[in-house]
């Protein structure tokens, strides 16, 4: 793995590898932003979709009962 710096004033650009340190640093970084991220990001499974869709079906007939009663 490797860094780019740039000196803004002169143009000059340098890229600079990472010591094994760094990469370690960086890789546990990523990890724990990963951790961090929600759940919500994630595809849902085909359970919790029909979960949902069952949830969704009971609260439509309960609509219905109401509306005819």
């Amino acid at each position: 793995m490797e860094r780019i710096e740039v000196n803004v004033q002169t143009g000059e650009v340098q890229i600079i590898q990472l010591t094994a340190d760094e990469i370690a640093a960086a890789q546990n970084q990523y990890a724990a932003w990963q951790a961090e991220q929600p759940a919500a990001l994630a595809a849902p499974t085909v359970e919790q979709l029909q979960a949902q869709l069952a949830s969704i079906s009971a609260q439509l007939t309960a609509l219905q009962n109401k509306a005819g009663a």
